[in-house]
């Protein structure tokens, strides 16, 4: 059994490459706020307080992308996995032992990533938060970050843990499904909520209800500022829980406003996006909650700023150092999600564009097919983290405005250069795998599979 898990490790190490870099990031990211609190409690009850703070505000934004973007990457990961999954069963491998396989590889790989994480935290841990802390009083920028056991404890099992939860069930459907099945279709396709979907997203409607009823029934501006940067976090973890929802019908509506006549390749493309909905959730998920939680805090800051200067008071601003203490992870995730959903997905795409190429799609129309396809997640990422933020601005300004008089104000600056860059990205692992394949014929690859 070790050495199949070993082999298999081995044979898709682009897949499972996702899963080790993602929990990396989210590792990262929960080992540096960790690390204040390990600090504060070395240096202290005069520290202690401010670091606690700081770890709280820093996983009150990477949770909830770690959490959604790994669980995303790693179904992905045993989806694209089923036709080898298939093909054990078919050589005696039992459906139980075929699920303890596909948990085995799942810790591996985020263990492997969150012991990656932890080791990067060690080194960056200090400068990020020196560097937040370097404009404030008290000195905290003087105090030596301390990366320790308890940082390690925590950062490297709630990797391994968070990755457990989100490929679990897709575990069990590899494990279940009829071998034939698997190997006649590569991937699943998510076509509806499940039933625990539904708990979850009516626990959510129901946490976000109570939280932003309590924003409205603040009864001082103090109260408000301190649940303010809240607000981008709740109302996007509300379209994640609502992914399945969601995200198929943003994508088919937006996508039905562009004619498939205008060309073949934009046909194609909107039809492997609308079809493939696992491999589109995985690449618009890491992209949408980045900006999302980059331009709401941007403009939840900017919308208060404008009203208390208007009101004669002394504004709010957010430092760039600030930012990326409180934002590294999610943006980190953002920027290389749909690039890394492509990398993994790399032999499946291989396999669907050389049988075009043998059905008598050209060279060019692969390309411009795959790159259309890029682009459809990119701009669906981008629709739905511009709702987020328009959103988190007019509700805001409603909230503030029992306070002082308040106007709903956009800053989207980051946001859109965040888009930018991920699009960049997702272009470049498009085209790269693409035009390595061009040199080899149809015939090889698709022997090859």
């Amino acid at each position: 059994m070790t050495r199949l898990i070993l082999a298999e490790l081995r044979a898709s190490w682009a897949t499972w490459a996702g899963v080790i870099l993602v929990s990396a990031i989210t590792a990262l990211a929960c080992g540096i706020a960790v690390s204040m609190l390990e600090t504060g409690m070395r240096a202290g009850e005069e520290y202690l307080q401010g670091f606690s703070g700081g770890t709280a505000v820093i996983l009150m934004f990477s949770a909830p992308a770690g959490i959604a973007v790994i669980a995303t990457i790693t179904r992905l990961a045993v989806d694209l996995g089923r036709p080898a999954y298939a093909r054990w069963q078919l050589a005696g491998v039992s459906p139980s032992q075929t699920a303890l396989v596909v948990i085995i590889q799942i810790m591996a790989a985020s263990l492997l990533g969150g012991a990656i994480g932890f080791g990067v935290t060690t080194v960056l841990a200090g400068p990020a938060i020196h560097s937040a802390f370097e404009s404030g009083t008290g000195g905290y920028s003087e105090i030596p970050i301390i990366t320790g056991p308890l940082t390690a404890w925590v950062t490297i099992p709630a990797a391994v843990i968070i990755a457990l939860l989100g490929g679990l069930r897709a575990a069990r459907t590899a494990a279940h499904t009829p071998p034939l099945a698997a190997l006649r279709e590569p991937e699943t396709r998510a076509k509806r909520m499940h039933w625990w979907r539904w708990v979850l997203l009516l626990a959510v409607l129901g946490g976000a209800t109570a939280f932003f009823s309590s924003l409205f029934q603040a009864t001082d501006r103090s109260a408000f500022l301190s649940q303010g940067p809240l607000v981008p976090v709740v109302i996007t973890v509300v379209f994640v829980s609502a992914g399945p929802i969601v995200y198929p019908w943003l994508l088919r509506g937006w996508t039905a406003l562009i004619p498939a006549r205008i060309s073949t390749s934009w046909y194609l493309a909107r039809h492997q996006a609308r079809y493939h909905l696992g491999r589109s959730t995985a690449s618009i998920t890491p992209l949408y909650t980045g900006t999302a939680l980059l331009g709401g805090l941007f403009t939840m800051t900017a919308t208060v700023d404008a009203s208390l200067q208007a009101g004669g008071e002394k504004g709010v601003n957010l430092e760039l150092s600030q930012v990326l203490l409180m934002l590294g992870g999610p943006v980190l995730l953002a920027a290389i999600g749909a690039a890394v959903v492509i990398f993994m997905s790399n032999r499946t795409q291989g396999s669907e564009q050389a049988l075009l190429q043998a059905s008598g799609a050209t060279s060019s129309t692969v390309v411009a097919s795959a790159l259309w396809q890029a682009v459809i997640h990119v701009v669906t990422a981008a629709i739905l983290g511009s709702v987020v933020i328009i959103l988190t601005a007019v509700l805001t300004s409603a909230a503030l405005g029992r306070f002082v008089p308040a106007v709903p104000i956009i800053d989207a600056t980051y946001a859109l250069g965040l888009i930018g860059v991920g699009l960049v990205l997702t272009v470049l692992a498009t085209v790269l795998p693409v035009a390595s394949r061009s040199q080899t014929s149809v015939a090889l690859q698709l022997a090859a599979k």
